[in-house]
């Protein structure tokens, strides 16, 4: 924790920023206490921290000099200021992808059904400023403040793919396709920083979610190859029925889905997914199922 606070002047100059802004909310304020106005925080000061003379009631957090601070307040000031960036990076990320949540395409015939079909337009100004912060965080930042904000990262777009795309709008084959497309652009991205296979979470891959969500929403519908079908082993028309099928017991469908690749979504949003393919649905239209 030492060497990062010493490799690093941002963490230094961060934490100088929270303790000035501390300061003007009045002498025996907490620098501990950042609220939500700490997003709209940018400028740097590189004041030495021990100049906080107003702050000096705040012995546990600043008497001696930021250097002598044992590891384990390094280490929880770090964390702090690494909190707070990865809120302001995730919040201004999921607010460049407005565009993308609302686009409504997705069952459109003929999106996507190019095999050479490149990523939705809505993307485009996302994926190059995206790659641009990866490479900033890499460069910045020591590797396990930058695997920590990416990963971070990762989670936040992984559940806005599943919960503001996936499972808000209809698709078919070939709008799941161009999902697919679009989710794999933005994990390329992401693990083009540094030792990008270790940014991988519990779960192993990064979007892991996202990615299953595209697999089912891409999934051929009655085994018909077709550019762009997921590589799901069976057709949607052999494995989603049994899936709606109330009779079916949730842990032998999680069994048959595990089988399929599927392991990181909950039977819920599975059938949910599947709800969501409109050819599906025009197909196998039983009342009982939907």
């Amino acid at each position: 924790a030492a060497r990062d606070w010493n490799d690093s002047a941002i963490y230094v100059d961060m934490w100088a920023a929270v303790c000035r802004h501390a300061r003007a909310l009045g002498g025996d304020a907490d620098p501990r206490d950042w609220r939500d106005e700490c997003d709209d925080w940018g400028e740097k000061d590189r004041k030495v921290l021990d100049d906080c003379a107003t702050l000096e009631t705040n012995e546990e957090w600043l008497d001696g000099g930021i250097w002598e601070r044992t590891i384990k307040t390094l280490g929880e000031l770090k964390q702090r200021i690494l909190e707070l960036m990865s809120r302001a990076i995730n919040k201004d990320t999921v607010g460049q992808l407005r565009a993308y949540r609302k686009k409504a395409n997705w069952a459109s015939e003929g999106v996507g059904a190019d095999a050479d079909v490149k990523v939705s337009i809505e993307l485009s100004g996302l994926l190059p400023e995206l790659s641009q912060l990866v490479s900033v965080l890499s460069e910045l930042l020591p590797f396990s403040g930058s695997a920590y904000l990416l990963r971070s990262l990762a989670a936040e777009l992984d559940m806005f793919l599943v919960d503001r795309v996936a499972s808000a709008h209809q698709f078919n084959s070939s709008g799941g396709w161009q999902f697919a497309m679009d989710v794999s652009a933005i994990s390329r991205v992401l693990h083009a920083s540094a030792g990008g296979s270790a940014l991988q979470g519990p779960s192993g891959q990064l979007l892991a979610k996202a990615m299953e969500c595209a697999r089912i929403l891409s999934c051929s519908l009655d085994g018909e190859e077709l550019p762009g079908n997921s590589d799901m082993a069976l057709s949607l028309s052999e494995w989603a029925p049994a899936i709606l099928d109330a009779a079916t017991d949730d842990k032998e469908a999680m069994l048959v889905l595990g089988k399929l690749g599927v392991k990181h979504l909950s039977i819920e949003q599975i059938r949910q997914l599947v709800k969501r393919r409109v050819d599906f649905a025009a197909t196998f239209s039983s009342p009982e199922m939907f």
